[in-house]
Parts: structure tokens; sequence; C-alpha cells
């Protein structure tokens, strides 16, 4: 069994190295197979697709509007007629409410046209997070824990030592959750390229206070306020 455990550790070490030679040496092919299962996050903003990278799309608006809940539905028609969601709201009574909206990353500058077409924009912020280079180290360690996990099994299935089994269940169970804990990850990320996100708060624009009319009481008021103001003034 001391063989078989010798070979498990040769394993092991061989797929190590192999995983950090494959990043050195196909770092570039992996970029272009993670841009091409990600696609659509290239194809959104036309930098992003221009360059190849693979991009996170967010955006934080401020708008006033004149009819909260008018304003309120069609932004969130126009977003659903995009592809999108609503992912969060937020009420705050009539005079402010927040939203976050999800949208396909190749809808994304239609949408912002669409927020900006919702009401007076007060603030704007748009940015665009590179994640190639994360993406790519999170995918390779992946494939690489993926390779070590299937030799343990091997090694598993052969050994007869019940300290030996023991050992390589440990192994597996700890290679199994970094293997989930990666898939996760690469799930997230897959979701952020593909779907950008948008911020919104609506303000409700105040109702302009109607002028004052007097009658004649109170212009007579009015007269005696000022004549009173300008016999009390101080001249130095």
């Amino acid at each position: 069994m001391k063989n078989y455990l010798k070979q498990w550790a040769a394993l092991a070490l061989l797929c190590v190295l192999a995983g950090l030679a494959g990043c050195s040496t196909h770092g570039r092919d992996i970029g272009a197979a993670a841009a091409e299962s990600a696609a659509a996050a290239p194809s959104a903003p036309v930098q992003g697709k221009a360059s190849g990278r693979l991009l996170v799309w967010t955006a934080d608006f401020s708008l006033q509007v004149q009819d909260m809940g008018k304003a309120r539905s069609q932004l969130s028609e126009r977003m659903l007629a995009l592809g999108g969601y609503v992912e969060e709201k937020s009420d705050y009574g009539d005079y402010s409410q927040s939203f976050v909206f999800r949208v396909p990353a190749d809808a994304f500058e239609t949408a912002l046209g669409s927020v900006e077409q919702s009401g007076k924009v007060l603030s704007r912020h748009v940015k665009g997070e590179d994640v190639t280079e994360q993406y790519v180290d999170v995918e390779t360690r992946l494939q690489n824990n993926i390779a070590l996990r299937d030799r343990l099994k091997e090694l598993l299935g052969k050994a007869r030592d019940i300290q030996d089994i023991l050992q390589i269940e440990s192994e597996l169970n700890r290679i199994q959750s970094e293997i989930d804990s990666m898939q996760a990850r690469m799930r997230i990320l897959k979701d952020q390229i593909q779907m950008a996100t948008i911020r919104v708060e609506l303000r409700q624009q105040e109702a302009p206070k109607p002028a004052t009319i007097y009658g004649p009481l109170g212009y007579l008021y009015k007269g005696t306020e000022w004549f009173v103001t300008k016999l009390f003034i101080i001249r130095e």
C-alpha cells in the first residue's frame, strides 16, 4: 500500500506542476475560451467587444421625476422589454424610491438610454470592471482540482489499508470542497458578466408653490410691516 501512496503523491505533484505550467503557457488560450463561454459580456458596450475582455458592467443613476408612479411603471416595463428584471426595490414614501435592475449585457447601452429618458438626470456613474484574469485563474484552478480529484478516486478504488483509505478520503473531501467553492464563484462571475446591474433612485419633483394673493387687509398688513421695518433701520 505504501507504493500506492507514493504513486498518489507523485501524481498530485505532477498535477500541481502541470497546472503551474498551464497557467504560463496556455493562459492566452484559456482566456479566449473563457471569453467564448461568456459571450454575452463582450458584446455589451463597444469597448468590451473590441478588446475581447470579460467585463462586469454596473451603473448608478439618480433621477428627478414629475410623476413617481408613471416613471416607475415605464422604467420597469422598458427593462422587462430588454430581457431584464427587477432584482431589488426600496420604497421611501411618495418622494423617493430606488430599484436594482439586471439586464442582458448586450442591451446595457440601450438600458442606459431608457433610464435617462425616464426623468431629469441628477447623477450618473457607469463602470466596467475587467474580470478576465480572475475568471481565467478560477477556471484553471478548477480544472486542476477536478483532475486531481479523479486521480484520488482511482487511488481510493485500489486502496486496501484502512489508514490509507481514510487519508485519501480526507484529501478527497478537501479537494471536493475547493471544487464546490470554485464552481460557485464561476457561476457568480458568469452571471455578473452576462447580466449588467443598473441601480436607479427616483426622486419626486416638488410641486411649485402657488403665488400668494393678498386681499385688502393683507396689503394693509404688508404695507404696515414694510413701514415698521424701514422705521427701525439704523443707518451707520
